[in-house]
């Protein structure tokens, strides 16, 4: 297979494979409740993301926010266009690119409830005209945090960690506690610990 490197990630072959083998992977790993329409999902955006080969960018220079505005008045076509760029801006910031949001001083949580309200809002606009996305999208909404955390889970499978990433992600751990990120941290040969009185 052709082993090539994409904005930190290191990819073998057919990019939708490379990802869909490992959402599936996470998946059953986590044990999350997602269906095998939404693990299609996140693997096509997240091989999506990898041929940009880095963040993901602001639509023209507009923040979450803005963009959630601009959808909230688009018309039809427009509105599920901007809704689904909101989502997956969202969730693809919240799992897989944390540091942008640590470095832009934005909130987990206030991306998280974008990306949570991207989706209920594609869902009631695709079920209005009949469209066989809403279902997956609703999954999406419902479900945000299960699939952050297999995205989560996806970007430390296939980044190349630095000594620098390895800090970050035991302040990930101390910050959220969260049992993949501790269990990420035992495979890298560091026990997560917390000191006495510390929450």
């Amino acid at each position: 297979m052709n082993r090539t490197e994409a904005g930190g990630l290191v990819t073998e072959g057919n990019l939708f494979d490379f990802f869909h083998e490992r959402v599936e992977s996470a998946v059953l790993h986590q044990r999350a409740p997602v269906s095998e329409n939404a693990v299609y999902y996140l693997s096509s955006l997240l091989a999506e993301q990898a041929h940009r080969e880095d963040e993901p960018e602001e639509e023209g220079s507009a923040t979450l926010v803005e963009l959630r505005h601009r959808a909230v008045l688009a018309p039809g076509a427009e509105a599920v266009s901007l809704w689904r760029k909101l989502g997956d801006r969202s969730l693809l910031l919240t799992g897989f690119f944390r540091e942008h949001l640590e470095r832009r001083k934005i909130s987990r949580d206030y991306c998280a409830k974008m990306g949570e309200t991207a989706y209920r809002s594609l869902e009631r606009l695709l079920d209005a005209r009949n469209g066989g996305f809403a279902e997956i999208f609703a999954e999406l909404a419902e479900r945000y945090p299960a699939c952050v955390e297999v995205i989560a889970e996806v970007r430390d499978e296939t980044r190349e960690r630095s000594d620098t990433d390895i800090v970050r992600l035991y302040e990930e751990w101390l910050e959220s506690g969260s049992p993949r990120v501790a269990e990420r941290l035992r495979q890298l040969g560091l026990v997560p610990t917390r000191s006495v009185g510390s929450g």
